[in-house]
């Protein structure tokens, strides 16, 4: 039995675990990360590309799920720098996060209605 979906599962359950300890703790910094989080996903381009991440992941292969993954969020967020040209590496960071984030939800959408 395949048991791919344990990879995306698992970058969803890290991204609840950080907002249950941001709000347990009443941390700003979490706060702050985590609205800046979701401030960058609301950007069309980073959700068009992730769709397209997680609509191009693999099924088959864990070896080519990753290198999908979490290489296309690495390059693409390597032309996003340089295309918005940004010079804080925290919002490189949070880009990269937002798109295998988002190519996590719906690679899992995509293996549950096909």
């Amino acid at each position: 039995m395949n048991k791919l979906w344990i990879m995306p599962t698992v970058i969803i359950s890290l991204y609840v675990l950080l907002i249950i300890f941001t709000v347990a703790t009443n941390n700003g910094t979490g706060g702050a990360l985590l609205g800046f989080t979701m401030a960058a996903m609301t950007d069309p381009a980073i959700f068009i590309s992730s769709t397209i991440l997680g609509l191009l992941a693999s099924n088959k292969n864990l070896t080519l799920y990753l290198l999908t993954t979490f290489g296309g969020a690495l390059v693409l967020t390597v032309v996003f720098h340089f295309m918005i040209n940004t010079t804080l590496p925290i919002v490189d960071m949070v880009r990269f996060y937002d798109l295998i984030f988002l190519s996590s939800i719906i690679y899992l959408i995509k293996r549950k209605v096909f």
